[in-house]
């Protein structure tokens, strides 16, 4: 997940030669039933996950009982089984910026109908969120070493931090956890912590899991804010400094 490579660091105007560790990014090619779909940048590692993640929070996978066959050579993934890619933009490349980038239209997105998510039985306490963003920062080990990547965690209402990934694209951190949660789906008592922004992508593949809470550390765009209010997910954004804003879903914030 991470190289030794050649520098200069420039100090007061004088440089000198050192030897800097940085986040790989490579590409991961993702083939269903024989045929490319798609090309993602990623950091390697967890790339089975990556797949089953990005299938199902696209609508494109129901369970793993749609799939056949899964195999991992080098940056590809094959996969074989019930899935079909009908309307769905094949052979694009996802950066790691990007969540559907090359998509034909949003409205395709949730085509799968989503677990409906309940208005009760998640509520943390808002001193809790504190302790959560110092437990995300102790677990990033990939981001101590590199600085060049995203996090995102599961957590349950006592604070516990129940899974984490990290990757150069906040996407596909979030693909990762959801492709290795399939049988435990829908995420009913779990929330997604977030290190960066939340884009609208991040809130939709919460949706597809039937996460009822997001708490970020960045801002959140007005689509995010839209999508998360209509499912009645909580959203919690500039989680920083002992301080926070809730968009959407407050009774859940004690």
């Amino acid at each position: 997940m991470e190289e030794r490579v050649a520098a200069q660091r420039v100090t007061g105007g004088h440089s000198q030669p050192f030897e800097e560790t940085v986040a790989v990014e490579e590409p991961l090619e993702i083939q269903i039933n024989g045929q490319p779909w798609i090309t993602t940048m990623r950091t390697p590692g967890q790339d089975r996950d990556l797949a089953l993640g990005l299938l199902y929070s696209e609508g494109l996978l129901e369970n793993l009982l749609d799939v056949d066959e899964i195999q991992v050579d080098d940056n590809v993934v094959l996969i074989n089984g019930q899935i079909s890619v009908d309307g769905h933009t094949r052979g694009f490349v996802r950066s790691s910026s990007c969540g559907v980038c090359g998509r034909a239209s949003l409205d395709a997105i949730l085509a799968r109908q989503p677990p409906v998510i309940s208005p009760d039985g998640f509520n943390i306490e808002s001193d809790a969120i504190e302790e959560l963003l110092n437990r995300l920062r102790t677990m990033q080990s990939v981001f101590d070493t590199t600085g060049g990547v995203h996090a995102v965690a599961l957590f349950e209402q006592n604070c516990e931090i129940t899974d984490l990934s990290e990757d150069v694209g906040r996407h596909n951190a979030m693909d990762k956890i959801i492709g290795r949660s399939l049988e435990k789906l829908p995420l009913a008592k779990s929330g997604f912590l977030l290190s960066g922004r939340v884009s609208f992508e991040m809130v939709q593949k919460a949706v597809m899991a039937g996460s009822p809470c997001i708490v970020a550390i960045g801002a959140p765009t007005t689509l995010a804010i839209d999508l998360a209010r209509q499912h009645g997910i909580t959203l919690v954004g500039f989680a920083r400094n002992s301080r926070f804003n809730i968009y959407t879903g407050s009774w859940r914030i004690n």
